[in-house]
């Protein structure tokens, strides 16, 4: 037999080889939450997607109830996911519960976290109406007292945004400016 070696042999053989002889490849898939956060603020992001999946079958289950639906918007504020946080808020204040309020607060704090006072005032407006008509058992007095120093606080917001003051450009001016006037609340949880 007459063996003979053509151009099309050598290139299989080249190929061959580069795959036998190159180094791996040193990559990894990691999760798109994996890294959040670093040192003192670093969190067990499996363990905050582990309960936002626990709370997510309890507001299939429960779907109006606000103090669910805000828990689970805030850790997907947390984790960055605002669309969520909105659209769980939203969702859950949709349907009638007196805890309502909860929700509608929800999606105040998602705007707050986008830096749209106007949206984050409006839903906050929604969310103490929703309180005081719930009662006393639903929305305790300090809940509601909360609601209203955080909307004089955001009215306060408003104002400086007409001044020219943007929170979304100059977030440090507009926070040092709002501290000048009021000290700051938060109707979210407290660490």
């Amino acid at each position: 037999m007459n063996w003979r070696i053509g151009l099309l042999d050598v290139c299989a053989i080249l190929v061959l080889l580069v795959v036998l002889f190159l180094p791996p490849k040193g990559s990894s898939v990691v999760g798109a939450y994996a890294h959040r956060g670093q040192g003192d603020k670093a969190r067990d992001v499996a363990a905050e997607l582990a309960r936002a999946g626990e709370l997510q079958m309890q507001l299939y289950e429960h779907p109006g109830d606000g103090a669910i639906a805000r828990e689970y918007a805030e850790i997907m504020g947390d984790l960055g996911r605002f669309d969520m946080a909105l659209r769980i808020g939203g969702q859950a204040a949709s349907v009638p519960d007196p805890s309502n309020w909860r929700a509608l607060a929800a999606v105040s704090d998602a705007f707050a976290d986008l830096r749209n006072i106007e949206q984050c005032l409006a839903w906050a407006e929604k969310a103490l109406a929703s309180c005081e008509s719930a009662g006393s058992v639903a929305c305790p007095a300090h809940e509601a007292l909360r609601l209203q120093l955080h909307i004089e606080q955001l009215r306060i917001g408003v104002d400086l945004q007409k001044q020219g003051i943007d929170p979304r450009i100059d977030p440090d001016g507009f926070r040092r400016e709002l501290s000048k006037s009021r000290p700051t609340t938060r109707t979210g949880k407290t660490e």
